[in-house]
């Protein structure tokens, strides 16, 4: 490992702990940087979303008005490509532990909280990255936000967003048995919040029931935050059919609220974990 911690110096116990975490940041980063097949099939996924709905569905959803549907997708594959790239979190921490990294790290003196925001603050660079294209493929395709101040917003409160669930993620990772459990335990999670969201269509056209799960589950309330800020103004009528009738600032408040609470839990949670586990 090249990275070189701060742990042992003197100094302020909060900024070593940063430090740390910059050097594990870092650690991650050109781990993910030496794997580029990993990176290219990683952003291939999204890209394949964007254009299988862009031009084989797009044509058949209904119910958006005078909203071009390519402006109603790009937010649903942009959260969906937050969502899963958090994933990564968790496979690189349950290989970690497979392989003993974890156990030596433990035995070092660093800060025990760098490891895991290392591994959350790599996993947010690479959401950065992979947010950025999913943009420009979408603005190549047709692709037109409102405003870039409300496009900026949006990629924001996304990143906040995914920083949250890569302590969902991370958690498992740190209980899971090996990668490929990881996986196991994260589809069926994964799956049903963003397709049974407003990613793709109008939660509108949904059955009664799972209309009910679906307005009321976070994803859905992202989404429509970034969707909101990106598209702009819309007549009542269809913020009443795409947003329930809420406010664009009122999806932001609970957006943040959402991955504020997702944060602290599986956190505070993930850290517990940490503190205690073996490989």
């Amino acid at each position: 490992m090249t990275a070189t911690f701060v742990g042992s110096k003197p100094g302020n116990r909060f900024g070593r702990a940063i430090g740390d975490s910059i050097a594990m940041t870092g650690r991650n980063v050109r781990r993910l940087m030496r794997a580029p097949d990993q990176v290219v099939f990683t952003l291939l996924s999204p890209i394949m979303f964007t254009l299988l709905f862009r031009y084989v569905f797009g044509g058949a959803i209904k119910g958006l008005g005078d909203i071009n549907y390519v402006n109603y997708l790009i937010p649903g594959i942009a959260v969906q490509t937050a969502i899963f790239t958090a994933g990564n979190s968790g496979f690189a921490l349950a290989e970690d532990r497979g392989k003993g990294f974890i156990d030596r790290l433990r035995s070092l003196p660093m800060a025990r909280s760098a490891v895991l925001t290392g591994r959350v603050a790599a996993d947010t660079l690479s959401n950065a990255v992979g947010l950025l294209i999913i943009v420009l493929v979408g603005l190549a395709v047709g692709f037109r936000p409102h405003s870039f101040f409300g496009l900026l917003l949006g990629l924001l409160l996304l990143l906040a967003f995914a920083l949250s669930t890569c302590f969902i993620f991370a958690l498992v990772g740190l209980y899971a048995s090996n990668v490929q459990t990881v996986n196991a335990a994260t589809f069926p999670v994964i799956f049903p919040l963003t397709f049974a969201s407003s990613a793709f269509v109008p939660t509108s056209t949904m059955p009664t029931w799972l209309r009910a799960f679906a307005d009321h589950q976070p994803v859905t309330t992202v989404i429509n935050a970034v969707r909101s800020l990106t598209i702009g103004d819309v007549s009542s009528a269809q913020r009443t059919e795409l947003f329930a009738g809420q406010s664009t600032s009122s999806l932001v408040i609970q957006s943040l609220l959402w991955a504020l609470g997702i944060g602290l839990v599986f956190g505070s949670l993930a850290v517990r974990r940490y503190n205690s586990t073996s490989s």
